[in-house]
C-alpha cells in the first residue's frame, strides 16, 4: 500500500479519531508555531509514524528516538536522562518475538492489527484474560467472559428499579464510569439474535466489547477490555476535537469492584476477583499487581527468600493510569520504571488467555497463551505509541504562555534565593529537566537535547528524596519482586545477563548506582490527564505546583441524575462547561469534612475517617492498618468492608489521602514558586 496523503490506514473505529486528533494537533502546531519559538507541540504519538506520512510502504524507518536514550546522552545538559532503552529482541529467535518495524510498510501492518485488537466489536479485538478466542482451552473457554443476557439483567442488581430503564446503556456508562463512544460497539438487546442485527441495537460503553466468534460471526458473549483503565472520558465531541470518550487518556472514572460485585449474583465466575478489590476509591486501580503474577516464574522455580520476599512486599493499592499517548515518547514504562519499552509482553498481561498467566505450571496450555502474547503484544504497542493527545479546547493567553514556555524550561528553582529545601535534581533545576523539552527554542538548543529528535522525551526517575510522593507503589516493587520479575515471562528471562536485559529495570547489578524513585512522565495533553500524581491524588495542576493548597479528602463533582432517577449511581462528569476548572486545569472538586473513626464509633465510613481537629494527620489505627498492608502482599485488598448500600458507594468517590497508598505529599520543590509564575506556567501547559 503506498500512502500518498496525510491519513492513517483504514481500521474501523479507530480511524476516525486517530485522523481527527492528528489533524488538530497539527493544526495547533501550525498557528503557534507562526508566533514563535516558544510555542507548539507535537501532542505526543510515534515519531516513526510521523514519519511514514506521505511515504511508500518501502521507505525504511529511521531510528526510533527512544532508543537514543543511553547512557552519558544528557550528561552536563538542562534535560536529563538517567534510565535508558533496552533493545529486547536484539535475538528474536531467542525471544521468540518480532523485533522492531523495518519499513512504513511493517508499521502499518502491525499498527492495523493493534488497531484491531482494541477496536471494540472488531472481528479480532480482545478481551481480559481471554485474548482474542474464547472459545480455547488456554482462555479457560470464556471463563473471563459473560454472555449478553448477565449484561442485560445488571439493572436487577441497582436499588430504585423495578423495570429495565429506557437509558440502561447510559446509566451502565455511569455507574461504572466509562465513556459511551460515537463509534458503534453493539450488544444484543433481551431477544435479539446479534446475527441478525450486526451485533445487536444496543451500545456498549467503551470498557466492554462483544467478542467474535472463530468463524467472525458475533457471539453475544462480552468481555472487558484495556480501556476499561486507559480510555476515559473528557468533554463532549461537539467541545473540541478528539473530546468525549478519549482513547489513550487514561481514566479517571471507573469503578471495576462494583461492576464485578453487580455481575456476581448474575453468575459471571471472573466475578470472583471483586474480593481482591480492584480498586478502593472510584477512579484508581491495581492494575500494577505485578507481584501477584510474579508468583508464578516461566521455567526457574523462585527461591525460598524469594518467594518469602515477594509474600512480604506488601499490596500495591489504587493508581492513576498514565497516558498511553506519551508512550512514544518514554524510553521505560510504568510509574518506577520498572521495565523496558520495549517489553510489550508486559502491556499484554489482562489479556493473556487465562491459564498462560501461570508460567511453567500452566505446561502446554500455558505455552499456547505465551505464544499469544508473542504475537500480539508489538502489535498492540504500535498502535497506542500512535495515539495522539486532543487538543486544548478552550481559549489560551499567548503572551502568558509563552511567559510559562520561557519559565518552564529555564527557571531554576534551586536558584540562589529561593532557598528550596529540597534535594536538588539533576539538570537545570526547571520543570524541562525532569519532564522534557518542547518548544522549538529550546528543542534545537544542544545545551538542553543532544538531537532536536528528543522533543517531549523523559526518562528521568527522579530519586524519592526529591519527588517525595507517596512511596507505597516503589516500596511494593522490592528487590524479591525484582527478582522474581526476572524469572517471570514477562520480564524475557532469555535476556537476563545481557547489555539489553529486559527484566526489572530496578534490579542492582541493572541500574547500578541510580537511586530508586519514580519516573517523570512527559507532559503531552496533560490537561485532559487530571488528577495527577501516580495515585491519583491531587485534582488538578495548581495544586500540584501549590502543595500547600491540597485538600486531604475530596470528591470530584457528579453528573446530575435524571429527574425520574433518585437512586441512580452517577459517576463524575465529564462536562467541560459544568464541571472542568480551566484556571487551575483540573476537574472541579468538593472538600469533604472528615469525622474520626473509632472503635465506639465504628460506623463512620472510612472514606472520610480523619481527625478534625488535625484533618492533616492520619489517625492512629489508619497508621496501624498501613503498615500490615504495606508489610503483607494482598491484605489490602481482602481486609476490606463491602460496599453495596447507596450511601457506601457514594463515599467510593470521595479520595481520602491518608488512605494506605493515597498520600498527597510530594513536589514539595514547587513551594517557592510565586502565585504568577504558576499561573504562567499552567497556561503553558495548555498548550502542550
Amino acid at each position: 500500500m503506498s500512502v500518498g496523503k496525510r491519513s492513517a490506514p483504514s481500521s474501523r473505529n479507530v480511524v476516525p479519531f486517530i485522523r481527527t486528533w492528528l489533524t488538530a494537533g497539527t493544526l495547533a502546531i501550525s498557528s503557534v508555531a507562526a508566533a514563535g519559538d516558544l510555542l507548539g507541540s507535537s501532542r505526543g504519538g510515534s515519531a516513526q509514524w510521523e514519519f511514514c506520512y506521505g511515504k511508500p510502504d518501502s521507505a525504511v524507518l529511521p531510528a526510533d528516538p527512544r532508543t537514543l536514550v543511553q547512557p552519558g546522552l544528557s550528561d552536563g545538559r538542562a534535560v536529563h536522562f538517567n534510565a535508558f532503552w533496552k533493545n529486547c529482541h536484539v535475538d528474536p529467535v531467542a525471544v521468540q518475538e518480532e523485533g522492531p518495524a523495518q519499513t512504513c510498510g511493517q508499521l502499518r501492518v502491525r499498527f492495523n492489527r493493534g488497531a484491531g485488537l482494541l477496536t471494540n466489536g472488531h472481528p479480532g479485538a480482545g478481551a481480559l484474560f481471554t485474548g482474542t478466542d474464547f472459545t480455547t482451552l488456554e482462555a479457560g473457554f470464556g471463563i473471563a467472559t459473560f454472555t449478553a443476557a448477565q449484561y442485560n439483567a445488571l439493572w436487577t442488581t441497582w436499588p430504585g428499579f423495578v423495570f429495565r430503564p429506557n437509558n440502561f446503556d447510559e446509566l451502565v456508562s455511569q455507574r461504572y464510569g466509562s465513556g459511551l463512544s460515537t463509534q458503534r460497539n453493539p450488544y444484543p438487546l433481551p431477544w435479539e439474535n446479534p446475527n441478525l442485527t450486526n451485533g445487536g441495537s444496543g451500545q456498549l460503553p467503551q470498557m466492554l466489547t462483544q467478542l467474535r466468534n472463530p468463524d467472525g460471526s458475533w457471539s453475544g458473549r462480552l468481555g472487558v477490555t484495556c480501556h476499561a483503565c486507559h480510555s476515559g472520558a473528557v468533554g463532549t465531541p461537539s467541545e473540541g476535537p478528539g473530546l468525549g470518550v478519549v482513547q489513550g487518556g487514561g481514566s479517571s472514572l471507573a469503578d471495576l469492584d462494583l461492576f464485578l460485585s453487580d455481575l456476581l449474583p448474575l453468575g459471571y465466575p471472573a466475578s470472583l476477583a471483586t474480593f481482591l478489590n480492584l480498586n478502593r476509591t472510584r477512579g484508581t486501580n491495581n492494575a500494577s499487581d505485578i507481584n501477584l503474577a510474579f508468583l508464578f516464574p516461566d521455567e526457574e522455580l523462585l527461591t525460598p527468600a524469594e518467594v518469602l520476599g515477594v509474600i512480604n512486599s506488601g499490596s500495591t493499592a489504587g493508581m492513576d493510569t498514565p497516558a498511553w499517548w506519551n508512550m512514544g515518547h518514554r524510553p521505560v514504562k510504568f510509574v518506577d520504571g520498572v521495565f523496558p519499552m520495549d517489553a510489550p509482553r508486559v502491556d499484554m498481561v489482562f489479556y493473556t488467555p487465562f491459564i498462560g498467566l501461570f508460567g511453567g505450571l500452566g505446561g502446554p496450555v500455558s505455552e499456547a497463551g505465551q505464544d499469544w502474547m508473542r504475537a500480539n503484544g508489538p502489535a498492540l504497542n504500535t498502535w497506542v505509541e500512535a495515539l495522539k493527545a486532543p487538543p486544548y479546547p478552550f481559549s489560551i493567553n499567548q503572551a502568558l504562555a509563552e511567559q510559562g514556555s520561557v519559565l518552564f524550561h529555564t527557571l531554576d528553582m534551586w536558584a540562589p534565593g529561593r532557598n528550596n529545601p529540597v534535594p536538588r535534581p539533576q539538570g537545570n533545576g526547571s520543570c524541562a529537566s525532569c519532564h522534557g523539552a518542547y518548544a522549538a527554542r529550546y528543542v534545537n538548543d544542544p545545551a538542553f537535547l543532544a538531537t532536536p529528535a528528543l522533543e517531549g522525551m523523559a526518562s528521568y526517575i527522579v530519586p524519592m528524596n526529591i519527588i517525595g510522593t507517596d512511596p507505597v507503589r516503589l516500596n511494593t516493587n522490592n528487590a524479591a519482586v525484582q527478582a522474581a520479575g526476572a524469572k517471570n515471562f514477562f520480564g524475557y528471562p532469555s535476556t537476563r545477563g545481557t547489555a539489553n536485559d529486559c527484566g526489572p529495570q530496578n534490579q542492582s547489578h541493572i541500574r547500578g548506582n541510580r537511586e530508586l524513585g519514580y519516573l517523570a512522565p512527559p507532559l503531552h495533553g496533560v490537561w485532559a490527564t487530571a488528577p495527577y500524581f501516580h495515585n491519583g491524588s491531587v485534582p488538578n495542576i495548581w495544586e500540584v505546583l501549590k502543595p500547600s493548597d491540597r485538600r486531604p479528602i475530596w470528591r470530584r463533582v457528579s453528573a446530575p441524575k435524571r429527574w425520574d432517577q433518585p437512586l441512580a449511581l452517577m459517576g463524575f462528569d465529564t462536562n467541560l462547561q459544568r464541571a472542568y476548572d480551566s484556571t487551575r486545569l483540573g476537574w472541579k472538586y468538593d472538600s469533604i469534612a472528615c469525622q474520626f473513626r473509632t472503635p465506639v464509633n465504628p460506623s463512620v465510613s472510612p472514606y472520610i475517617n480523619c481527625d478534625p481537629g488535625d484533618e492533616f494527620r492520619t489517625p492512629l489505627a489508619q497508621q496501624i492498618e498501613n503498615l500490615l498492608f504495606s508489610n503483607l502482599i494482598a491484605t489490602w485488598n481482602i481486609l476490606y468492608p463491602p460496599t453495596r448500600t447507596p450511601q457506601q458507594l457514594e463515599d467510593r468517590k470521595i479520595y481520602n489521602t491518608h488512605a494506605f497508598g493515597q498520600g498527597n505529599g510530594g513536589h514539595e520543590f514547587n513551594t517557592v514558586l510565586t502565585d504568577p509564575e504558576r499561573l504562567a506556567l499552567i497556561e503553558y501547559l495548555k498548550t502542550l
